[in-house]
């Protein structure tokens, strides 16, 4: 691995929720369509997973491919989530996403006050 991951966990499905344990770590986000995913999950196989509680995505999905699994959501949505339940600065994270108010008033129930 040409970086040093040591204390990240890595954002996914399947894994314990993230929270306030996981405040302190690094987050490692894996970016790509779905077919991509699984070689990237094997290459980072050594990093924990954490996964998002069940938000809702914005994002108007019509792949006439595959179906997105259950959990699906845009990457930036993904990473704006995290960066609420963690504590972190979500400062312009969302000023370029076209359904970002949208998905901040879907998922309101999960964010900290």
């Amino acid at each position: 691995m040409p970086y040093d991951l040591t204390g990240y966990v890595r954002l996914g499905l399947g894994g314990p929720v993230l929270g306030p344990d996981d405040a302190g770590r690094g987050l490692l986000v894996l970016d790509g369509t779905w077919r991509h995913v699984e070689p990237m999950q094997r290459a980072h196989a050594d990093i924990p997973i954490r996964s998002l509680p069940a938000l809702t995505t914005a994002y108007p999905r019509s792949s006439k491919v595959r179906s997105d699994p259950d959990g699906g959501l845009a990457t930036v949505e993904a990473i704006y989530a995290a960066y609420r339940l963690l504590g972190r600065d979500t400062s312009g994270l969302l000023d370029h996403y076209h359904w970002a108010a949208e998905f901040v008033d879907l998922n309101r129930q999960f964010w900290p006050t």
